[in-house]
């Protein structure tokens, strides 16, 4: 993998900002289209607004979420709508959006109709952004959720899968989710680790030596140079 270390969170963004927009450009010359699969939070927001302003053939490019809690559009903790936000009023907005709510009962039910969606955008994607909570998830990979186990399995060749992340913390009150599986973060062609203090960095260090299951970060370890991770410094 290739960490890339910053002493700034403002350096680091229009580093990440300046390598996500390469990557889509390249493959919308390359292959007249582009996919990025996009993780919500703090982290990557003034990425995406910084990625929204650069001018790339936006209608050539399909955007998804890396993963999704099972809500509708409109409602807290909608990273479906947190995206638009981030992308409104910039060129981004032309881009076509697959949500992964789809208003089914839950993720289980929703899943086959969620995955006919996303078949709408290029795969393998060519841009896979995420991030990383302080527990070590990445996605909607929580130590030990329901369903995690199958997400994680690499002969899984499923898009996506359910998790039930009753009993993780930090899930909050919407523990209901779907996410990417591992194969399909595995298959994409440039995977973007956002990590953006020291204490993460630290974490995604330590997660080397870790269950799999406890520290689901571990997985991408193994990725190879398709991984990129933008971090702060750690602190001396």
């Amino acid at each position: 993998m290739d960490i890339r270390l910053f002493k700034d969170k403002s350096a680091l963004v229009d580093a990440a900002t300046t390598h996500l927009s390469a990557v889509l450009d390249d493959a919308l010359k390359a292959r007249g289209r582009a996919s990025a699969m996009l993780s919500g939070g703090s982290s990557p927001k003034p990425i995406y607004e910084a990625l929204g302003k650069v001018p790339l053939a936006w209608s050539g490019v399909g955007i998804s979420l890396v993963d999704e809690r099972w809500v509708p559009r409109g409602s807290a903790g909608s990273n479906a709508d947190f995206i638009q936000a981030c992308f409104a009023g910039t060129e981004a907005e032309n881009a076509f959006f697959v949500p992964l709510y789809n208003g089914d009962t839950s993720p289980e039910t929703g899943l086959a109709a969620a995955e006919q969606a996303l078949a709408l955008i290029a795969q393998p994607f060519d841009l896979c952004v995420l991030g990383m909570g302080m527990d070590g998830h990445t996605a909607s990979w929580f130590p030990y959720s329901g369903g995690l186990v199958a997400a994680l399995d690499l002969d899984n060749t499923a898009t996506l899968a359910a998790i039930d992340a009753s009993g993780c913390a930090v899930a909050g009150d919407h523990t209901d989710r779907i996410t990417l599986t591992l194969s399909a973060v595995a298959a994409s062609r440039n995977i973007i680790l956002l990590l953006p203090s020291a204490e993460k960095l630290s974490v995604f260090k330590a997660a080397a030596k870790k269950d799999p299951l406890e520290a689901p970060v571990k997985n991408l370890h193994a990725l190879g140079d398709r991984l990129t991770v933008y971090a702060l410094e750690e602190l001396k």
